[in-house]
């Protein structure tokens, strides 16, 4: 049957403790979700290895979205018509919505060579779909973004590295799912639970996005700014998402964010800041 809601939500510095990675204060949420048949889609920056070990850690037998959108992992049986172009893999169907990692590798050169930009590529074999890289300076990851963005790619930020990414983001992949459900007989109301800039897409795709606080309590400016309907949970961590998951659970609103004024940003980099990136 499909369901009537479903929640997205990115991992780290939400759903998962920024520091530690512990999930425990959201157990009683994650618990009620999976009584109503409410899936819980882990929207995350991060490869699939990686979303797939916490989707397990945490329970859940539903979609997941990794590397910022690139691809979409559907369990076997969850969608009875299985998923239009996607690829069978194991227990999965994986659906890429974005180029490869070789792909993006050739890309990355030619962006760093007509930007004069000298990158650096350190090894990370978890990621398919999008390249990691390190540069000197900020700037210089800036003149990439620009370069990029002209190719139809853009640049990333985590904490120790900066990714080039196709043209897919979380929210292409929010819409791709929501068509998928809506294609067996039912388009569910997608909740979307987010904190970072990289949140952005997925929560925009939603029907009713929720803003967490970030370190020190504060909204994260840029989805204050662009997201004028969007609520705000009451604290940030796996507490305030526990809470707020409840509280749409029960029927409730949550405050409304608070609306601040639009940072400037001439270049289209998109910065994730939580330790291990949503």
């Amino acid at each position: 049957m499909t369901p009537d809601r479903v929640v997205f939500s990115g991992a780290g510095g939400g759903l998962l403790d920024r520091d530690t990675g512990s999930h425990e204060p959201a157990r009683p949420a994650i618990a009620a979700l999976a009584r109503l048949g409410v899936p819980l889609v882990l929207c995350s920056s991060r490869p699939r290895g990686e979303v797939l070990l916490v989707s397990r850690r945490l329970g859940l037998d539903a979609p997941v979205i990794v590397e910022n959108g690139a691809a979409l992992i559907v369990p076997d049986g969850h969608l009875r018509s299985g998923v239009p172009g996607g690829r069978w893999d194991g227990e999965f169907h994986v659906l890429r919505l974005g180029p490869r990692r070789e792909t993006l590798r050739e890309a990355l050169l030619e962006v760093a060579a007509a930007a004069r930009v000298e990158v650096r590529i350190p090894a990370d074999p978890g990621r398919e779909h999008s390249e990691p890289f390190l540069v000197e300076a900020e700037e210089d990851a800036a003149t990439l973004a620009r370069e990029a963005a002209a190719r139809g790619l853009r640049v990333a930020r985590g904490e120790t590295h900066y990714y080039l990414c196709g043209g897919a983001d979380k929210g292409l992949a929010v819409r791709t799912l929501l068509s998928l459900y809506e294609r067996e007989g039912r388009l569910p109301t997608a909740i979307a639970l987010g904190a970072w800039q990289v949140d952005l897409p997925m929560l925009r795709a939603a029907h009713r996005p929720i803003v967490l606080p970030g370190p020190g309590g504060a909204v994260e400016p840029l989805l204050a700014a662009e997201l004028k309907n969007a609520e705000r949970a009451r604290r940030g961590g796996p507490a305030g998402w526990n809470d707020a998951v409840l509280t749409v659970l029960a029927g409730r609103r949550l405050p409304t964010a608070s609306p601040v004024a639009r940072p400037v940003d001439d270049c289209p980099l998109v910065f994730e800041r939580s330790r291990r990136t949503a």
